[in-house]
């Protein structure tokens, strides 16, 4: 049988935040942890769905396993990047109408920081959602394949999913931050506050134009 080998991966994964808990949202970047969400909590409401195959349920054993996989599913805290930073869409729908942040991290550097046992997956989108099948998998590992699907829809987010318990993943490194994107929209407050928080873990801040039809960046000069 042919293996599966993966020889690319991105140097920078990017998470856009609202501000409407500005302090838990600084509080996350200088302790340096992230929160891990049930999939119920999230955006999407088809998150989560799944089919079963004719043969699972025909099988004596069909529904233990999805009332298992159901189970298993909801023990499980999920935490969002994307691959890209100055995607409109992600602006408007995750960063409160461009009035928030986008994080930038170091992936190795956070891997390397957070917990044994916590996985990342690039997400798979597709125009159904995923079959479940007889299968010597885990129920573990079923689950989490039913949470690395979403629907074609979303594919501009280019999302990676962190998999861990649910709460907060502690990192801790700092240097894992290396840069905060500030929305066009940010009030002057909120600017001036993280700017100044920022400076001491010397993050780089870069401030948002818009042109046209266009988003840029440009590097604060007191970042």
């Amino acid at each position: 049988m042919a293996t599966i080998d993966s020889y690319v991966e991105p140097s920078r994964l990017y998470r856009y935040r609202s501000l409407d808990e500005f302090n838990r949202e600084l509080d996350a970047i200088e302790t340096g942890y992230l929160f891990c969400a049930a999939f119920t909590t999230l955006n999407d409401p088809m998150e989560g769905n799944f089919s079963s195959s004719r043969n699972l349920r025909k099988s004596e054993n069909y529904h233990a396993v999805r009332e298992a996989i159901l189970s298993n599913k909801s023990r499980i805290g999920m935490c969002s990047f994307s691959e890209v930073h100055n995607h409109e869409l992600m602006w408007a729908h995750y960063a409160d109408q461009f009035r928030g942040i986008c994080v930038g991290y170091n992936f190795s550097k956070l891997r390397r920081h957070l917990p044994e046992g916590l996985s990342f997956v690039r997400m798979f989108y597709n125009e159904t959602e995923p079959v479940i099948h007889r299968s010597k998998k885990s129920i573990d590992d079923q689950a989490r394949m039913i949470l690395s699907y979403k629907s074609y829809k979303w594919l501009y987010e280019r999302e990676w999913r962190m998999f861990a318990p649910l709460g907060p993943a502690l990192y801790g490194n700092t240097a894992s931050v290396t840069s905060i994107y500030l929305g066009s929209r940010i009030t002057a407050n909120h600017r001036a506050e993280m700017m100044n928080r920022l400076r001491r873990l010397n993050i780089k801040t870069y401030s948002m134009a818009v042109k046209k039809y266009a988003i840029s960046f440009k590097r604060d000069s007191r970042s």
